[in-house]
């Protein structure tokens, strides 16, 4: 059970490496539902699955959270202007 939700989480994670993980701890709250609510319907149908995809859930959370606190993140931030494309979306740094 704590194996199962340990890889889970390792897997979860490394899907938001890939993303971008300075992108994806800006938004931390949101990713920590995803990926607890993927992993609770992923390993539904036992309760040791459900215990394992608490504790995949519990793991991201607690590594997001250490992540948001040490690095630094991007945020995206919205300009608009006169010509066209109207609205720029560009990734900028905020400091840990």
């Amino acid at each position: 059970m704590l194996l199962a939700g340990i890889l889970g989480a390792a897997g979860m994670l490394a899907l938001a490496i890939k993303i971008g993980i300075r992108k994806v701890i800006n938004y931390d709250i949101f990713f920590d539902i995803v990926i607890t609510s993927i992993l609770m319907y992923s390993l539904a149908g036992t309760y040791a699955g459900m215990m394992a995809a608490l504790v995949g859930g519990l793991m991201v959370t607690i590594v997001l959270y250490g992540l948001k606190l040490t690095i630094d993140r991007e945020k995206l931030v919205f300009t608009k202007s006169f010509k066209p494309p109207f609205i720029h979306a560009k990734w900028t740094r905020v400091p840990a």
